[in-house]
């Protein structure tokens, strides 16, 4: 997503969730997020990390168990991070997630959660020698309802990717149930 297509997309969301509405927000079902935030990520070891602008989004469900809510995310994005190592340019390229979570609500509207699970990431270099690592992610973050249908969601996560490349992220997100 271009940086000029992302205001269109935060007004559309924003249009089409209900702020003040009286109805009580139901954490649970399907939802979509716009994310976007710092991309950090240190590429190969004892190069230091590089900064980037990371931007997303994330498909999930999430399912009440009575207290708690359990949901499942998957998440694509990417980052315009760039740096080099060894002399040779290297760019971030995509990220991807597919996580587990559980949230907690600390107030009617607002929770707290913790998620874990599977991580990819691709680092395209300049000599077509591209890394293309799995691993895991862990992270954890709140949200808070803005009407029936609307959520702003804050983030932290850490990533390891095998061959010594790990990242974090610290990213919000506006996003909508449906």
């Amino acid at each position: 997503m271009q940086r000029n297509t992302i205001l269109p997309v935060i007004l559309a969301l924003l249009s089409a969730g209900t702020f003040a509405t009286a109805a009580q927000a139901d954490p649970t079902g399907l939802r979509a997020t716009a994310i976007g935030g710092l991309e950090r990520t240190d590429s190969a070891s004892g190069s230091g990390a590089s900064d980037g602008f990371y931007y997303g989004g994330q498909l999930g469900y999430d399912y009440d168990l009575g207290g708690l809510i359990a949901g499942v995310e998957a998440e694509l994005g990417g980052s315009s991070a760039r740096d080099t190592v060894a002399g040779v340019e290297a760019r971030h390229g995509v990220f991807g997630n597919a996580a587990v979570r559980l949230a907690v609500p600390v107030t009617d509207g607002a929770r707290v959660f913790a998620r874990g699970g599977y991580a990819y990431h691709r680092i395209d270099y300049a000599t077509g020698t591209d890394f293309a690592g799995s691993g895991y992610v862990l992270g954890g973050g709140g949200e808070v309802d803005l009407g029936s249908r609307l959520l702003l969601r804050g983030e932290y996560r850490f990533s390891d990717y095998g061959s010594q490349v790990r990242g974090q992220h610290f990213v919000v997100g506006l996003g909508l149930r449906f």
